[in-house]
């Protein structure tokens, strides 16, 4: 666990918030009553919502596409088309997130600001 805890204080002082909450989260899993991980989990989540963070989208746009991870989803010609369907059809979300892999690529485009989803 403390390994883990400071990896993620390390990706956290980088700037990579995502990538600490990922390690945040594993420390959690091994120790669940963790409050340093607990914390830097919140913490995390707090900056990367919150700080520094516009709402031009030409700017969250070209942020997001600055990183490789969303470089790879958004040429992705599956993904794409997904995407395009959810779009037309906000129904296919709840079919599309029972795939884990899928999910998981959902998230990181809202968590890059990409995409947003309301829930009903």
């Amino acid at each position: 666990v403390k390994a883990y805890l400071r990896k993620a204080n390390v990706l956290k002082a980088m700037g990579q918030t995502q990538k600490a909450m990922d390690v945040y989260s594993k420390a959690m899993e091994l120790d669940p009553n963790s409050d340093e991980a607990k914390n830097g989990y919140k913490d995390c989540a707090v900056r990367q919502y919150s700080g520094g963070r516009s709402n031009n989208p030409e700017e969250v746009r070209a942020r997001a596409m600055n990183d490789p991870e969303v470089q790879q989803i958004m040429s992705d010609p599956a993904m794409r088309m997904i995407l395009e369907q959810m779009q037309s059809d906000p129904q296919a979300v709840q079919e599309h997130l029972q795939n884990p892999q899928i999910m998981q690529k959902i998230m990181k485009l809202k968590d890059a600001g990409l995409i947003s989803m309301s829930y009903r």
